[in-house]
């Protein structure tokens, strides 16, 4: 079963559950319309074996924080508890687990400013609280891609000042009462936005992004598991 967050941009959003064999797909399952105003930027984890964490910008571009229990068999879709973690705004989102109950988000706020802010939530999704957040870029940070590198070392692809391309790391504690920015790279000083990053082996990263002229690239970068360089 796979589950897919839509609505990116629509006055209603709904999570679905769809039946897939060898990657097509057969039939819809269930769907749940669970906010019915504007709904945008999207990023959809799990939790433990039926419980789903979706960060997205709602009303006013306000940043929300929404759990779901779905069934292993995708015939369910419930909605368990929503925590509106910024009144302004919240776009831009991506959302990694960190450890068991501690995720981090990255996203862009009111300014467009580069945000990561860290929660626990509980493996039920009963309770969503917020922990810590760091600013770390005040002059832009949009078209967030966040993903682990080991154990407290993660790796954000986003679009900066100029809409120039930067990769930067960060070390987040266990428990999420830290973020540390520990090294950045602006990798391209034209255009890089829509960014998708993905580890490739144990320092190997490949960052998909929309270049100059609106062309299409990938690049590969070498990052350690400390994320000094």
């Amino acid at each position: 079963v796979n589950f897919v967050g839509t609505g990116s941009y629509s006055d209603s959003v709904s999570v679905k559950t769809l039946l897939s064999n060898g990657g097509n797909i057969i039939s819809e399952v269930d769907s749940l319309e669970h906010d019915t105003d504007i709904v945008r930027y999207n990023s959809l984890v799990q939790v433990d074996s039926d419980t789903y964490a979706l960060a997205y910008s709602s009303t006013d571009e306000d940043g929300q924080i929404t759990t779901f229990t779905i069934s292993a068999d995708g015939t369910s879709v419930t909605e368990v508890t929503t925590l509106e973690h910024t009144t302004t705004w919240a776009r831009h989102n991506s959302l990694v687990q960190v450890d068991s109950d501690t995720y981090a988000l990255a996203y862009s706020d009111n300014a467009g400013n580069g945000q990561i802010t860290t929660f626990t939530i509980s493996a039920d999704g009963s309770t969503i609280t917020e922990v810590a957040s760091v600013e770390h870029d005040a002059g832009d940070g949009t078209h967030n891609s966040l993903v682990q590198v080991d154990s407290d070392t993660y790796v954000l692809a986003y679009t900066g000042s100029g809409y120039d391309g930067y990769i930067s790391t960060f070390t987040i504690s266990a428990d999420g009462t830290s973020i540390t920015e520990v090294a950045s790279l602006e990798h391209d000083t034209s255009d890089a936005r829509w960014n998708s990053i993905v580890k490739v082996d144990s320092n190997t990263y490949a960052l998909a992004y929309t270049g100059e002229n609106n062309n299409g690239y990938i690049s590969t970068f070498t990052i350690p598991a400390d994320g000094s360089t």
